[in-house]
């Protein structure tokens, strides 16, 4: 059994951070498993560096906060069909006064809603009742390609398993996307 996490943040790439405070306030962000809706679509920005040379460019996927996933139009494109059975894409706009991400432009903010309880708490490290570092239940995880999140970690981690990872690994090379990382974490 293999297990991958899935973060829109890469080295070498930029982030992206709400324009208005009060989304963040209100958790507008927050993917923690459940079904989101946007009343009023939010606006991001990509991160600037004060040191013009410390720069980094705007991936095709990217991250706002938590576990979640922001994808410009190519990388919603490519992966849309792949990852609707396992979460919601929800529209954003992207405020780049600057350039940096080719101007204004419509992005998806990928949450999942695969919920799967695989993590055995009682082998995994964790802090009192927070898991650092998870194990998991093998006869848990799913065989068929899973994009999912365990409710212990919901909020910080997407997971794959490994007919998911061969997929989108599959998928992110042969569209040429950049600026998501997978980590294996068992």
């Amino acid at each position: 059994m293999q297990i991958w996490n899935w973060s829109g943040a890469a080295n070498g790439f930029t982030t992206l951070l709400p324009v208005r405070d009060e989304d963040i306030l209100a958790g507008v962000f927050t993917a923690d498993g459940t079904h989101k809706t946007w009343d009023i679509r939010p606006q991001v920005m990509p991160g600037i560096e004060r040191v013009k040379k410390k720069q980094h460019p705007l991936g095709d996927l990217s991250f706002v906060m938590g576990a979640s996933v922001v994808l410009n139009r190519k990388a919603y494109e490519a992966l849309k069909s792949f990852l609707e059975p396992f979460g919601q894409f929800l529209e954003l706009d992207m405020v780049d006064e600057t350039g940096l991400g080719g101007g204004d432009q419509r992005l998806y903010f990928y949450n999942v809603t695969n919920v799967v309880q695989c993590i055995d708490f009682d082998r995994s490290e964790t802090e009192g009742k927070k898991v650092i570092k998870p194990a998991f239940l093998p006869d848990s995880v799913p065989l068929s390609a899973q994009v999912f999140k365990d409710p212990l970690r919901k909020k910080m981690d997407i997971y794959l398993n490994e007919a998911a990872h061969a997929e989108l690994s599959r998928l992110l090379i042969g569209a040429g996307l950049r600026g998501s990382t997978l980590t294996r974490v068992c």
